[in-house]
């Protein structure tokens, strides 16, 4: 029996928390003990408008990893985005402690050390840690060959540009098996329409583009409504785009309208969105820090096929279940939503390729990544860890972000998108 540390936020803040819910069911159905422990709150102080400085933010680590009993656990499993100070944690950890750290990457290059609290020996060691880990588990082959590799160590049989050790698992839906789809006011009026729904739900992000969505829905030749659904989208500093007068459908083009249901989608809404579309619409443009999405999981596990910009892991997911685009490329999006809309073989491929989003199949690759950490755990050498007994003894208590809130992160431009972008969110 595995025991399994998993180490990750435990709040309602963002997207990563109900994927580790659905994790921690789908692994204990598979036999595994799972323990929980994790961050209490995004590192955001409303009152001020400020990330906790670096020296807070390494004492939350800290409390966390005085809480780590390692006879107690066989691994721990790691989840952390661009905001969650889980991430510090591996780098407090003694060398020599016989407890491996399987990181499951959901953010290419995390923003909290780097541009939003800054500590570059922070960020140095935290990095070192993720590179050193016993085991890894990317979502997607896209992120196996993005992840920053481990660097040149002669003495230690390594190779610059080594691939690392671990498993490729796509992300499962995260609405749960045997929800009851439910849609508030706002989102059943969006969705009462004789129009085919082409729909994305998710946090407003840098990576996604809702004006090259715009533009491509004014050159559809399909009849369709299309619903921007999630936190954000009221709001143009976030959304990057005003898409305040789409309380209501509003005609785009000639065949095209589109609603916005801003605020936070629980499993139920979700269910409700993604069984009442007709396909998904994922416009994104290539991010730094993004590596895939998760949102796209709950389509295709409900056999709803996806058009998508060619960003991160979009096509591997996809495969023909759909079709991928260029980003920035309006009339090609547009007639990718054409082609899902109006042709059978995606949604056909969508039926067939759903079993490979359930939890049940994730959480197994997962425990393979896990079994093979505890494995080789005696063979990797340790890492010089950062000095957890300076960093004090716990973070002060500061207000949360409402749920469904994020924190705003630095300002992503584009030819389009002159606002100031929203907090990453690790994976939607």
């Amino acid at each position: 029996m595995m025991r399994v540390l998993l180490l990750g936020p435990a709040h309602d803040g963002g997207s990563l928390p109900p994927y580790l819910d659905v994790l921690t069911t789908a692994l204990r159905q598979q036999g595994a003990t799972v323990t929980r422990l994790g961050s209490t709150q995004i590192p955001y102080d409303t009152t001020t408008g400020r990330f906790w400085p670096a020296p807070q933010l390494r004492a939350a680590a800290a409390e966390l990893t005085r809480q780590i009993d390692p006879a107690a656990h066989d691994v721990i499993a790691l989840h952390a985005g661009n905001l969650e100070y889980d991430q510090i944690v591996p780098a407090l950890l003694p060398a020599g402690l016989g407890l491996p750290v399987v990181h499951h990457i959901h953010t290419l290059a995390p923003t909290l050390l780097h541009e939003h609290s800054p500590d570059p020996d922070l960020q140095a060691a935290v990095d070192d840690a993720t590179r050193r880990a016993a085991g890894h588990v990317w979502f997607g082959t896209y992120a196996r060959h993005h992840q920053p590799q481990q660097p040149a160590q002669p003495e230690q049989g390594r190779v610059e540009g080594a691939v690392q050790a671990g498993v490729v698992a796509w992300l499962p839906s995260t609405i749960p098996p045997g929800t009851q789809a439910h849609a508030g006011t706002a989102l059943a009026a969006a969705l009462d329409t004789d129009r085919p729904v082409v729909s994305l739900s998710g946090y407003a992000a840098p990576w996604k583009d809702p004006a090259l969505l715009l533009d491509a829905l004014a050159q559809t030749r399909t009849p369709v409504r299309a619903v921007l659904a999630g936190p954000g989208w009221d709001d143009p500093a976030q959304a990057g785009v005003d898409l305040t007068g789409y309380a209501v459908p509003r005609p785009v083009g000639r065949h095209a309208e589109l609603v916005v249901v801003p605020g936070y989608l629980d499993p139920g809404a979700r269910l409700a969105l993604v069984t009442a579309s007709t396909a998904a619409a994922f416009p994104y443009r290539p991010h730094p820090s993004f590596q895939g999405s998760g949102a796209i999981a709950d389509y295709l596990a409900h056999h709803v096929p996806v058009v998508a910009t060619d960003t991160a892991n979009f096509t591997e997911l996809i495969g023909p279940a759909g079709t991928t685009t260029p980003p920035e490329d309006p009339a090609r999006f547009a007639a990718g939503i054409d082609h899902v809309l109006t042709d059978p073989r995606p949604a056909a491929a969508a039926r067939q390729r759903a079993p490979r989003f359930t939890a049940a199949a994730h959480a197994a690759r997962c425990l393979t990544a896990y079994r093979a950490a505890r494995a080789t755990a005696g063979d990797r050498p340790g890492h010089a860890p950062v000095d957890a007994a300076a960093a004090g003894a716990s973070a002060p208590v500061v207000r949360r972000p409402a749920p469904g809130r994020r924190p705003r992160s630095r300002p992503c431009r584009s030819r389009r998108r002159t606002a100031r972008g929203r907090a990453a969110v690790a994976h939607r």
